[in-house]
């Protein structure tokens, strides 16, 4: 059996998953189609950008690569015609003749540059920015529904490991309960896997928000002046793991964040 709830933010991510039954499926998704709390927008413009400067360090290595050979070649030619014992005079000429023709041709081209470096920044902006733009609009609904994932991937997460001295117990209402908890955690991520009397003794998960109200501040209509109204927490969770009897070898392994 598995409980959920749809809070008013898709921040709001309570379940409870009893093990007592057959062993249920869960899937986590975003609570309403218009509660996205992120975007994938970011993540697309920094592959995006990865991508773009892979192909351009390439073409620059293949670039320099070319010209190493170009100069290989421009050697063995100037020592093919000092072998031949070509005139000093007429090659140091032909050799300033052929600068002097270089210069002007790079004079020419840092005009046209001058000229079209507007045309180079906008058209820059548009690579690096219009192909990312168009794949976050067309694909927005599949890639925001990937944020979670992406949110978990990221974080730097903690690792703990529950034992048989970890084991709590409490009396609620006359009733006892063996249990394991994790105290506080933001619920981005939770993983976890149970061993030997952890797994067979193990009974319900459960994650909730601690049950307590903040003060906000929210601008009434029409007026200035601020009111503080109280909302209930969605920023500091627990998760509790409950077991039928107390378990005396295995573990439980816990990923979160």
């Amino acid at each position: 059996m598995v409980e959920t709830y749809n809070g008013k933010s898709p921040r709001n991510a309570r379940i409870k998953i009893d093990y007592t039954g057959e062993c249920p499926s869960v899937q986590f998704k975003y609570p309403r189609k218009d509660g996205y709390e992120g975007s994938m927008r970011e993540p697309i413009l920094i592959a995006w950008v990865v991508f773009l400067l892979i192909v351009f360090y390439s073409f620059m290595f293949g670039v320099s690569l070319s010209n190493m050979n170009q100069d290989n070649d421009t050697q063995v030619n100037n020592t093919q015609v000092n072998n031949t014992q070509v005139n000093d005079t007429l090659q140091s000429l032909e050799l300033a003749k052929k600068e002097l023709e270089q210069i002007n041709k790079k004079i020419e081209l840092a005009n046209k540059d001058y000229m079209q470096t507007p045309f180079k920044i906008i058209l820059v902006i548009l690579i690096v920015m219009l192909p990312p733009f168009l794949v976050n609009k067309i694909f927005k609904k599949k890639l925001n529904a990937l944020f979670p994932v992406y949110q978990a991937w990221k974080t730097k997460k903690k690792y703990v490991e529950f034992k048989a001295k970890d084991i709590k117990t409490s009396n609620i209402n006359g009733k006892k309960e063996i249990y394991v908890e994790i105290p506080y955690f933001k619920n981005v991520i939770l993983k976890y896997e149970a061993t030997k009397d952890f797994s067979k003794y193990l009974t319900i998960m459960e994650i909730k928000e601690h049950n307590f109200k903040t003060k906000e501040n929210h601008k009434r209509k029409k007026k200035k002046k601020s009111i503080k109204v109280k909302k209930q927490n969605e920023w500091y969770w627990n998760a509790k793991f409950y077991f039928n009897k107390t378990p005396k070898n295995g573990k439980l392994s816990v990923v979160f964040k």
